[in-house]
């Protein structure tokens, strides 16, 4: 059984909930403590069960048997369609740019922070203008709660074989600001230091809307690299969109 980012969402609240009170409780009082319907919680009792972080008794008792954390690349879909409909308001059509996750492709590239969760290729033409606007965008994502300036050196490490780079943090604007003022303008700080790009994903969980705070500054790039990147990263069927567009 596979697993919505929202019903990882909601069995990550059940179990810190349970957690915090130290003692099993019933579907019942967790919905209660949640402020959320039962019915809405089914799927997370039962990921939960199935997957072992929870354990089940009769009467509907739940408690935890392992921790449980949402892992980054859970954000990934939720990230992608998010960047996706952001390039689409910016007059890409579908046929301008492609979008992948290239973070566990098997390539030649090695080393710590050099492979992008997710990268974006695109090209434009103008009617009256010789040549075109050719972009190689990579894209570090980062769960909740590793929102901080470590990621923008993550991004910064991609911008070599990139037009653009960017840091995309699945968190309301609000939220953050709120909960971690310090960290928040550090990473705003650096970001602007250093040309790299800030995309949040707001409302992940059910309906990712990108919010671009930062657009990061492009990057003259040797082709060279550039494309033995590409070839180390790109799906066979993203090279040949990509030789569409010579």
């Amino acid at each position: 059984m596979s697993a919505t980012l929202e019903t990882q969402y909601l069995l990550d609240q059940i179990v810190k909930t349970i957690t915090s009170h130290g003692t099993p409780l019933t579907r019942t009082k967790i919905s209660r403590l949640l402020g959320i319907e039962q019915k809405d919680l089914y799927a997370a009792f039962d990921y939960g069960h199935e997957k072992k972080y929870l354990s089940w008794s009769e009467g509907n008792w739940y408690d935890v048997k392992k921790s449980f954390v949402i892992a980054e690349d859970a954000f990934y879909p939720a990230s992608e369609a998010g960047l996706r409909k952001l390039w689409q308001d910016d007059s890409f059509h579908e046929n301008e740019f492609l979008i992948e996750n290239t973070s566990k492709k098997d390539s030649k590239i090695e080393g710590r922070w050099t492979r992008p969760d997710l990268t974006l290729i695109s090209h434009k033409k103008f009617p009256w203008t010789i040549g075109r606007e050719f972009d190689v965008v990579t894209f570090e994502v980062k769960r909740p709660d590793s929102c901080n300036v470590l990621a923008v050196f993550e991004a910064l490490s991609h911008s070599s074989a990139a037009t653009k780079s960017y840091v995309v943090f699945p968190v309301d604007h609000a939220i953050w600001r709120k909960e971690n003022p310090a960290q928040e303008a550090r990473v705003v700080d650096e970001c602007s230091r250093h040309g790299i790009g800030l995309i949040l994903i707001e409302d992940a969980y059910v309906a990712p809307r990108a919010v671009h705070l930062i657009k990061a500054q492009k990057r003259e790039i040797s082709h060279e690299r550039c494309s033995d990147f590409l070839g180390a990263v790109m799906s066979e069927e993203a090279k040949s969109r990509l030789s569409e567009w010579k």
